[in-house]
């Protein structure tokens, strides 16, 4: 046992200072490929001003004015040099009066607008940017801009100490908690007592069993989850559709009316019954009206959302819950619903022909019509019975017949 912990201490502690490690670098990375950028925009943005200004006395070799732009330019910290070029690559004028006139060494690309970094002998890492002096779509020469990135570099070497000092602190935070996780190996002892427990008491929201295979302990607590479903599946679902039955409808009403009072959104309510049921059960037989039955639980679940809660209330009646839904939503999910099922045709063992059946819906809205359980089932049960007695196949809310 202690030659295992020490094993599950060493690969967890390694695996946080891997993460660790890794996620450093991500930020590291990131950050100063943000600092970079954030940079070059300024420095294009400072080219392009230039530019455009020097546009008027470049043309008229104002020579004070383009000199006027370079010194302004030069008071930004960050700005290493400004040269303005003509056409033919000569200096026209610069922060180093000693240029002026000569040749510029590198080629300038003629479409302008570039950016290259390159490392001084000082060890200084530059952006160098090349924008055009334009007028009327024709280029008149070039501004080019030397930009420092030292504010990066100490930037990036500020966030390499701190994440330095954090995985200092992680690696020992990793120690604590790795040999916390080895010192409680025994927990899935504990957690097997605590699954028999909840499934003694009836719930059944078990999460699956994690860990090797293999293992004793995991086998064991896979066959007691395993249980827990079939449990869970005798106890809340229908045997007949599969859908969620009256018992766990009733908890699951309780759930959404609560949640619903604390979020302050509504809930609805539909009671669905297929019209004449008698008369297909006594026409064709009671397996046939089986097959009707699960026929119309799977339209029915095809047609709720996600987070909506289908199940058989009894006999040929379905009810459905539906979260946060106003009473006109409430109102065209139940005609979609009602007419898919008119639509669709039911095929049944034994019958030549497909049976098509219809339905009637009664919907009734919390906190519209209702203030807790026993009055939203009463209200939407109420309004079935008027979609009924008004010829059937129909929909009916509850305040629209109050």
């Amino acid at each position: 046992m202690k030659s295992y912990r020490v094993k599950l201490t060493v690969i967890i502690a390694l695996l946080v200072i891997v993460s660790q490690l890794a996620t450093g670098f991500f930020i590291t990375r990131q950050s100063e490929q943000a600092l970079d950028e954030k940079h070059h925009d300024i420095a294009r943005a400072m080219a392009r001003n230039i530019a455009y200004l020097s546009t008027r006395a470049f043309l008229s070799r104002d020579l004070a004015t383009l000199y006027e732009q370079v010194k302004l330019a030069k008071q930004e910290k960050n700005v290493v040099y400004v040269k303005i070029l003509d056409l033919e690559q000569h200096i026209v004028v610069s922060d180093t009066l000693s240029e002026v006139g000569s040749l510029y060494p590198v080629p300038v690309r003629p479409q302008g607008r570039g950016l290259t970094h390159y490392t001084t002998p000082e060890g200084r890492v530059l952006a160098k940017i090349i924008w055009p002096i334009m007028l009327d779509n024709e280029t008149l020469g070039y501004v080019v801009l030397g930009y420092s990135h030292d504010e990066v570099q100490q930037a990036v070497a500020k966030l390499h100490r701190k994440i330095i000092t954090t995985l200092f602190l992680g690696l020992s935070g990793s120690v604590l908690l790795a040999v916390f996780i080895a010192g409680r190996i025994t927990a899935p002892l504990l957690e097997l007592k605590r699954t028999a427990l909840k499934i003694a008491s009836g719930q059944f929201d078990l999460d699956p069993p994690r860990g090797k295979a293999d293992d004793e302990f995991h086998m064991l607590a896979r066959s007691m989850y395993e249980m827990a479903k079939r449990l869970e599946s005798l106890v809340y679902n229908d045997p007949l559709t599969g859908i969620y039955n009256r018992l766990l409808l009733n908890i699951r009403l309780r759930e959404e009316l609560a949640r619903s009072r604390r979020h302050r959104w509504p809930l609805a309510v539909l009671i669905i019954d297929i019209d004449h049921f008698k008369r297909i059960n006594d026409t064709y037989g009671h397996l046939v009206g089986d097959e009707v039955l699960i026929g119309c639980a799977a339209i029915l679940s095809r047609h709720i959302r996600e987070e909506d809660c289908l199940a058989r209330f009894g006999g040929e009646e379905f009810v459905i819950l539906a979260p946060d839904m106003s009473e006109d939503n409430a109102v065209q999910q139940a005609e979609r619903i009602r007419l898919a099922v008119e639509k669709a045709p039911l095929s049944a063992t034994g019958l030549d022909k497909p049976i098509h059946i219809t339905i009637s819906i009664g919907i009734a809205i919390y906190p519209n019509h209702a203030s807790n359980e026993n009055e939203l089932i009463s209200r939407a049960d109420t309004a079935l019975y008027q979609a009924k007695s008004r010829g059937r196949n129909r929909t009916a809310l509850f305040s629209k017949i109050a």
